[in-house]
């Protein structure tokens, strides 16, 4: 059965954690197929190992910020199974992710540049100034 949508009036507050839908940021369960979470890059994250930017703001759980807009590779070194094998087709190159809710830019054009088994590293195109980058990431 599906209802309508829920209209939103003046005086109601909506809490942290709700889920209002795949309107903005990425979306889906991370680690199933495309899309890449908290727990893939695996806990903790680290600025300049992780992320290529040694000044990085790790925002634990919920994603980082990029700093320095000259280093903007990201290494996810853990995927799961699921996407282990979507990425198994995947390759390398100009590709797009897009960045979950709460993110600076909505998606982003990426170059993947290693793609092998568990591992994806990818570089960040275009950014200008610091950038912030909320889980989970899909990528198309």
């Amino acid at each position: 059965m599906a209802l309508p949508g829920i209209a939103i009036g003046a005086g109601i507050t909506i809490g942290g954690g709700i889920f209002m839908g795949t309107g903005s940021g990425g979306g889906g369960t991370p680690g199933v197929n495309n899309v890449t979470g908290y727990n893939e890059m695996p806990p903790p994250v680290t600025a300049g190992g992780d992320l290529e930017d040694p000044t990085a703001t790790i925002n634990s759980p919920t994603g980082f910020t990029i700093n320095d807009d000259t280093k903007t590779g990201i290494a996810i070194t853990a995927l799961s199974a699921s996407n282990q094998a979507f990425f198994a087709t995947y390759g390398t190159g100009t590709k797009t992710v897009t960045w979950g809710a709460g993110s600076t830019v909505a998606s982003s054009t990426i170059n993947v540049v290693t793609n092998s088994g568990a591992s994806l590293v990818f570089l960040v195109q275009g950014q200008s100034g610091a950038a912030t980058y909320n889980y989970p990431f899909t990528f198309s």
